[in-house]
């Protein structure tokens, strides 16, 4: 039996992440939302773990709630938005 996806939260975890998100140039936040909806619909039941720092948002989906599980996350930075495999 398959899980069902997680619906998408709208509490205060995505009101912050949003807000993370609104740093970047137009066009960053753009494709930064746009991968991380491919990413969610590729992996629905994985759990987002956002960490921000001064140079990056990194955006990874876990198995567990433990960074350790990850299995892929988006790196984001001023320049541009990498995609990290574990």
């Amino acid at each position: 039996m398959k899980k069902k996806a997680k619906p998408a939260s709208t509490g205060p975890a995505a009101k912050q992440l949003a807000g993370f998100v609104a740093k970047f140039d137009p066009a960053v936040a753009k494709l930064i939302r746009s991968l991380r909806l491919a990413l969610r619909k590729r992996f629905p039941t994985a759990n987002e773990l956002v960490y921000d720092n001064y140079n990056f948002l990194a955006i990874g989906f876990c198995s567990t709630e433990r960074a350790s599980e990850c299995i892929v996350s988006l790196a984001s930075q001023a320049k541009g938005v990498s995609l990290c495999f574990y």
